[in-house]
């Protein structure tokens, strides 16, 4: 392998485990590991699942359609993919995600020092310097791969093994069994909002790597995979590590224990006094990356969709703003309505994934994949506003169908569907033929 491909494939690889590893994928692995006790790796497995390779799978997809999320339009209606595309990013993006990293950053890294620091302030700063960064739009994937992830990398490291050294307890039995400790694993995983980070991180990785001279589509394909490899193992061995010092912390795993305090907890067993200086730096790195490159997703695909009429820069100072705003919440608070939103957005982002990447090459009639998608929203949307106003028939109903509990009880339905809807129109193909 000559040098200029190795070094793409490091920046490109660290780049992306740096845009997926943000708030949520620090503060969710400990509280999964503290629930879980003995049983954590089973929920590790349902973790990286969820967590890890379908968001890999995500950006596989968007890599196979073409450059960016948008490109799906080969596949769909214009208006049906701008709609699904806006959705996701602006629920990924501003309402959730960044004003999540913006909240934690706060709450970890300058609370416990500064609090003579308001959040509104601090917000006020932390935004200013994404701003900045998002509008360095040409060296975005280069400043995040050479410099702002091997200084979050060190300082989870750091944290890791030194709290493994120091960890107060071995592995408690909680008296939880392989499939429940799956489930939990899988479905806490979606809080990381990684399915969605694949489909709309994927545009920013995948022209980097054209712009780096590799345009093919098999250069492409090669270069997102063997990046992906690098992202997912780094993923793995944070991720493991981080439920491991939860599942061995002497935190009471209690029904109101808060993301952010067992991290801290942690942070000081592990380390003492420079566990809190160590947990702010990687906190505070893990953050601001990820905002970074969310806010510079949302400016790219704004103006493309607008065909320019709307500037890179407007969508970035967008973004900024509305999720100033929303990150004056608590990072409980965010993560509690967040769920709401995931349970909607998640299936339509996975089933779409799935769609594309089982049926892509075979399946070239846009019905299916329409109806499909559709249906799963639909489907979806029902029960998310059967839990809103705690309806106990339609959770009964959910709670009937198969893999319900591990939160896909849409997916056989909504591959069911595809399949009549495929069957159906081949059926009329063949007597239009006949």
């Amino acid at each position: 392998m000559d040098k200029k491909k190795f070094l793409t494939l490091t920046t490109t690889g660290f780049a992306l485990f740096a845009m997926f590893f943000g708030a949520g994928n620090l503060v969710i692995p400990p509280y999964i590991g503290l629930k879980m006790g003995a049983a954590s790796g089973a929920a590790f497995v349902g973790f990286f699942l969820s967590g890890i390779f379908i968001p890999f799978l995500a950006v596989l997809m968007v890599s196979s359609v073409g450059t960016t999320f948008s490109d799906l339009g080969k596949r769909f209606p214009a208006p049906f993919v701008n709609s699904l595309v806006v959705l996701t990013i602006v629920v990924f993006g501003p309402i959730v995600c960044v004003p999540r990293s913006g909240s934690t950053t706060y709450e970890v890294a300058i609370e416990p020092f500064f609090p003579m620091i308001g959040k509104i302030a601090f917000g006020a700063i932390f935004f200013a310097i994404t701003l900045f960064l998002a509008l360095s739009r040409s060296k975005l994937v280069d400043i995040i791969g050479r410099w702002l992830t091997p200084i979050l990398f060190l300082s989870l490291i750091v944290l890791i093994v030194e709290g493994t050294m120091n960890a107060p307890k071995g592995l408690t039995d909680n008296g939880v069994g392989f499939k429940e400790a799956f489930t939990f694993g899988f479905s806490t995983g979606y809080l990381t909002l990684d399915v969605l980070s694949g489909v709309i991180f994927s545009g920013l990785i995948i022209s980097s790597i054209i712009q780096k001279g590799y345009s093919s589509e098999r250069q492409k394909r090669e270069i997102t995979i063997l990046s992906g490899i690098i992202a997912a193992g780094c993923l793995i061995f944070i991720y493991g590590g981080l439920l491991y010092l939860g599942a061995t912390s002497d935190v009471v795993a209690g029904e109101n224990v808060k993301y952010i305090d067992i991290l801290k907890h942690i942070a000081h067993n592990g380390l003492g006094s420079y566990g809190a200086v160590i947990i702010s730096v990687a906190v505070a790195f893990a953050c601001l990356t990820t905002a970074v490159a969310i806010v510079s997703a949302m400016g790219a695909i704004f103006e493309t969709l607008s065909h320019g009429r709307i500037p890179y820069r407007w969508g970035v100072w967008a973004c900024c703003i509305v999720s100033f705003v929303l990150s004056i919440q608590s990072v409980d608070e965010i993560i509690h309505y967040a769920g709401y939103i995931l349970d909607f957005v998640y299936p339509i982002t996975i089933a779409l994934t799935l769609f594309m990447l089982l049926f892509g090459k075979r399946v070239k009639a846009k019905a299916p994949y329409i109806i499909g998608v559709s249906f799963t929203a639909v489907f979806s949307a029902i029960f998310v506003i059967g839990n809103l106003v705690g309806s106990e028939t339609l959770k009964s109903i959910q709670m009937s169908l198969p893999l319900a509990q591990y939160h896909i009880e849409w997916l056989l339905p909504a591959f069911a569907v595809f399949g009549i809807t495929y069957l159906v129109k081949s059926e009329k193909r063949k007597v239009i033929n006949d």
